[in-house]
């Protein structure tokens, strides 16, 4: 097949494929599965943040749930202590989710959690393959840490690691106002998730004066986050003082301190 032959059927193609992804809108109107449901409401007034709907669920051995909760939380913005870099490994070769924990005072914690909204279809979970092409609405889970750590700690058996954030105020505050604001917007604009530019891990490097340019984002170790925490490392967001292993290792949880239900689980999972 002559070269221009080629050339002309792989841009139709191309072309095809790119009318057919531009012709998807988002809805929250769907089946969704259960743990997506309910979204939060978030309502901002000067110090006050007032969130609706908090996860907090239970779950079963085998990953169903076990118990529907949801929390009506208010945090006071000048409590704000500091900001936790959560990372989940689900998967071999940096696959893995990322995650955000706010503390407050009195040891209190609002995790943020960028996740892809599951429908009642898609009964195989999340393909971060599927994730790149518009199948999947975009939400902002806001929860405890017993119901998004707790799962992938005590019931899925991942390794999770929990990195306390090395990052100003001045910026880990916007941050979480940010998140929040992008919640409330999300309950009446629903939006695509995309798997390489929707997570906590993206969001804090657009904080980066090295991460402005196109290029920067071409990095395997944001393609597949499990590698992120490198990045974190080299850029002090976390503690450098030791190698990354060592980091690593101190940052790992163990299930075995805690339990899910525990008051102190918070407390309980930071235990070196």
């Amino acid at each position: 097949m002559p070269i221009k032959k080629i050339t002309f059927f792989i841009f139709s193609a191309l072309s095809i494929a790119l009318l057919f992804l531009a012709s998807k809108t988002p809805s929250n109107e769907r089946s969704w599965q259960t743990q997506f449901q309910i979204l939060p409401t978030v309502e901002l007034e000067k110090d006050t943040i007032s969130i609706h709907n908090v996860r907090d669920y239970r779950y079963n051995r085998d990953g169903t749930i076990a118990q529907i909760r949801y929390l009506d939380e208010t945090y006071q913005l000048s409590e704000f202590k500091q900001a936790w870099y959560g990372l989940s490994h689900f998967g071999d070769n940096g696959l893995a989710h990322v995650f955000l924990s706010f503390e407050f005072s009195n040891d209190t914690f609002l995790v943020v959690s960028i996740e892809a909204r599951l429908e009642e279809k898609h009964t195989d979970g999340y393909d971060p393959i599927k994730g790149l092409f518009r199948n999947y609405t975009k939400t902002i889970v806001l929860a405890t840490e017993q119901d998004v750590i707790g799962l992938r700690t005590h019931i899925r058996s991942e390794p999770v690691y929990l990195h306390k954030l090395n990052v100003p105020e001045l910026y880990t505050k916007p941050l979480l106002l940010n998140f929040l604001r992008e919640a409330q917007v999300l309950t009446r604009k629903p939006t695509f998730y995309n798997t390489l530019i929707d997570n906590c891990m993206t969001g804090l490097l657009a904080q980066s004066d090295q991460f402005r340019s196109v290029f920067s984002w071409v990095d395997s170790r944001i393609i597949l986050p499990g590698n992120s925490d490198e990045i974190a490392y080299e850029l002090g967001y976390i503690s450098n003082t030791e190698s990354l292993d060592q980091v690593r290792e101190s940052a790992l949880i163990n299930p075995r301190f805690s339990n899910i239900d525990d008051a102190d689980f918070s407390q309980k999972i930071r235990i070196n």
